[in-house]
């Protein structure tokens, strides 16, 4: 990217010298139309009057250069039409103008003052031609008076135009939006969300259109957007249908949810999905949404990443967890801390501890040559164990292997004297301390406790947090190295916003530290910053598509939470075959083969729309691949389909690896318990618990338990009771469950019936599924534990 926009500059600026030495030999040709005489020969019509040519040529220079410094506009510069073009313009055209007029003068018209009021007059509709003396001037009319007409109506209509843009820039960021072949959509932002405005920017497609949805008017958020080039579209948050009317949802290629409040988050994307299904898009997008909360962020994370709705692949994101991402990104990058105290028991404190968990996952996936180790943690805090326990419970419901990062706790008010202590059990040099709690008052002497430690260890990193701190990556210490925080939502330059976007980075590091130093280098082996934008996005593809093949091919969830899969380490998946590797993490053949096959097709898609060819010899240049054939030619290749599957292997490894791990969604369970059950030769009608109408036919059995009955079809009951005593029957046999998803609606034998919250959806040999309510299903099914790994 910074190539890029050096050569850009380049060009830019050889424009503006070429647009400058025409501009001056113009002027020096109507002032002295003799100094023609400078060219060659062949070459001296150029700015002869009445030369269309040299008119053409000098105003699509102009022209190239107004569109030049337009694109070119940074964050820094005005929101609507730049300054710079229309002075530009009204130079050129006085420049033009006064060189073209400065011989017309005569005793009664003075030499400097006529000239000017000439060219001053050509801005308010003086366009034709003036009389001096009696005499039309200048005559014959120069080829700098033309252009100089011709660029002062420029700077006019240039002006108008930016006028119209601020007086109706809503209308037109709306017709811009519907126009927009794809959208990037941020739905609410406000002083903590107007910074990632410009972080979105940086990751999207340069095709894509960045669209921020407003409750009202607000000038600073609305300025903010517009320096980023995002189009602003106000909505009445209060009246969902404002919101689910827009246009462009259809073209939704990504949605941020930035409100504060989480449960307004959901009510937006329960009326974005609708609006979504009512369109009919089938795609599968990513979805970031705002949670501050870091343990409301991991839950929700682990419910929806991939998520079982197959409309999402979301992802959270809250001030705190991305406040403890560059905390630790600061004290890492010293190189020199192994031990940081964190000095309260916050929302911050989990955070800190969530974030170092992740990085130790990440770190153990793959670290660059020379990359720090990562800092031990102490909790400094009355109740610094009870929060320690809250992580260690947080990293067992997710399913984290057991070993991780190393976090202490000391049970003490983190005083100045109890940190001084500490310290002095460590290495100074090596030790760092974050305040995580806004001070709420000051101890004695008027000095905050990160004030008094900085100044007794001057070369001990110190973070304090200050609620009128600005959100600089490169703040300055202030007393010894003590540096004044706030928590903040924008990332920083250079790292991902989400999960799938660290994956598929951290996927491909890897995969580029593991070819040799003789290898052949080609476009897609380049590190990351490095990487063209196409191969990045075929990375994040590959990421996406796992998430997608892992549910609706395999019928896996990526949601664990307090269900978390058999632990798999590298030595069980050490000297396997890819086949046996993903018999390991839960995928059998028919469905490794058949996830291997889609992975195919979706990356044939990708490098098909951008243009890429078959042919016998890869050629990155030429946008050529040997591998752009049919499935049915890799499945007849035994060489391809192992690269196939190695790499699919390779790629759901990698995020189990991560601590993205999936499950299967249907559980096995088998049957507990005796029930009261008759057989009857007359059809009937029940209602179920949640009231639904259900028939049963002649020869169906009802069944009693509790208090509740229903029926069974006669084939399924002699297959799944058998007899005990009288009208006593006992279950038998096995079954998959899964936990119902609330309101959905099931086709049972017996009719629709639909599920409630805390309901099981249990299947049958034969395929058939009903609900059974939670408390029930606890006392009728006994969960299967597998032997092998999930």
């Amino acid at each position: 990217m910074r190539s890029a926009a050096t050569i850009a500059r380049v060009r830019r600026l050889a424009l503006a010298a070429v647009a400058l030495a025409l501009v001056v030999y113009l002027s020096m040709l109507a002032v002295r139309p003799s100094a023609s005489s400078v060219l060659p020969t062949w070459l001296r019509w150029f700015g002869q009057p009445g030369s269309w040519p040299t008119m053409v040529i000098v105003v699509v220079v102009l022209i190239a250069l107004c569109v030049f410094d337009f694109r070119s506009r940074t964050t820094h510069q005005t929101r609507n039409v730049p300054i710079t073009v229309i002075a530009g313009l009204a130079g050129t055209a006085a420049v033009l103008g006064l060189s073209s007029y400065w011989n017309c003068h005569d005793a009664t018209d003075p030499p400097l003052f006529t000239p000017v009021i000439l060219t001053g007059s050509m801005f308010w509709g003086g366009m034709s031609d003036v009389q001096v003396g009696g005499r039309t001037c200048p005559d014959p009319t120069p080829i700098a008076l033309e252009v100089a007409r011709l660029t002062a109506l420029g700077a006019i209509f240039t002006g108008m135009f930016g006028v119209v843009i601020a007086v109706f820039r809503s209308q037109l960021d709306r017709l811009r939006v519907s126009l927009a072949h794809t959208v990037t959509a941020v739905v609410g932002i406000d002083e903590d969300t107007r910074s990632m405005i410009g972080a979105v920017a940086r990751t999207m497609d340069r095709h894509s259109t960045l669209v921020v949805i407003t409750g009202g008017s607000d000038e600073p958020s609305e300025r903010e957007a517009h320096l980023q080039r995002a189009r602003v579209v106000s909505v009445d948050f209060n009246q969902p249908a404002t919101l689910e009317s827009l246009s462009l949802w259809r073209n939704l290629e990504r949605l941020y949810l930035m409100s504060a409040d989480p449960s307004t988050n959901l009510a937006w994307l329960d009326v974005i999905t609708r609006r979504l299904s009512a369109v009919g898009s089938g795609r599968r997008l990513p979805l970031i949404m705002r949670i501050d909360d870091p343990w409301q962020a991991e839950g929700w994370r682990a419910r929806y990443f991939g998520g079982s709705d197959t409309r999402w692949a979301a992802d959270a994101v809250g001030k705190y967890e991305t406040t403890a991402r560059w905390l630790l990104d600061g004290i890492i990058a010293a190189r020199t801390v192994r031990r940081v105290f964190v000095c309260g028991t916050s929302t911050l404190t989990l955070a800190l501890c969530a974030d170092l968990t992740r990085r130790q996952l990440e770190h153990d996936y793959y670290a660059e040559p020379g990359a720090a180790a990562l800092p031990a943690l102490t909790l400094v805090g009355e109740d610094a164990n009870e929060c320690r326990r809250d992580h260690e419970f947080h990293r067992r419901q997710i399913g984290f292997v057991p070993s991780g990062p190393i976090i202490d706790a000391a049970p003490e008010a983190p005083s100045v004297e109890t940190l001084t202590r500490l310290i002095a059990d460590e290495d100074a040099e090596a030790c760092a301390a974050i305040f995580v709690d806004d001070p709420a008052h000051r101890v004695a002497g008027g000095l905050a406790p990160g004030t008094r430690l900085a100044a007794r260890f001057p070369t001990m990193p110190v973070y304090s947090w200050d609620r009128d701190a600005q959100t600089a990556d490169d703040r300055l210490p202030v007393v010894g190295q003590l540096r004044t925080y706030r928590p903040r939502l924008e990332t920083p330059e250079g790292q991902a916003q989400d999960a799938w976007e660290r994956a598929a980075r951290l996927i491909h590091e890897r995969y580029v530290a593991t070819i040799g130093p003789g290898a052949r280098q080609s476009p897609a082996t380049l590190p990351w910053a490095q990487l063209d934008e196409f191969y990045r996005g075929s990375n994040r593809r590959q990421v996406r598509n796992a998430l997608w093949m892992v549910e609706q091919i395999a019928v896996h969830t990526w949601n664990t939470w307090d269900s978390p899969p058999t632990p798999l380490v590298a030595r069980d998946m050490a000297g396997r075959t890819p086949l046996e590797q993903l018999a390991q993490m839960g995928f059998d053949r028919d469905t490794a083969l058949k996830m291997a096959q889609a992975e195919h097709e979706d990356w044939r898609r990708y490098y098909r729309r951008a243009g890429w060819k078959y042919g016998p010899a890869r050629d990155d240049a030429r946008r050529i691949h040997d591998k752009l054939v049919d499935w049915s030619v890799i499945e007849g290749n035994p060489e391809l389909l192992r690269a196939s599957v190695t790499s699919l292997a390779t790629t759901l490894w990698s995020l189990r690896q991560l601590g993205y791990r999936s499950r299967p969604v249907w559980q096995p369970f088998t049957r507990v318990g005796t029930v009261t059950a008759e057989q009857r030769s007359e059809p009937w009608t029940w209602t179920s618990r949640a009231g639904d109408t259900m028939r049963a036919d002649a020869g169906d059995w009802a069944v009693w338990e509790d208090g509740d009955s229903w029926s069974v079809r006669d084939g399924i009951f002699q297959a799944t009771y058998e007899y005990v005593d009288g009208s006593q029957w006992r279950r038998r046999g096995e079954v998959l469950a899964r936990p119902a998803r609330p309101g959905e609606t099931l086709d049972t034998l017996e009719g629709p019936a639909t599920a409630a919250d805390g309901d099981w959806v249990v299947r049958g040999a034969d395929g058939e599924q009903w609900p059974v309510p939670g408390d029930e299903f606890a006392q009728r099914y006994a969960e299967v534990r597998p032997t092998g790994s999930g």
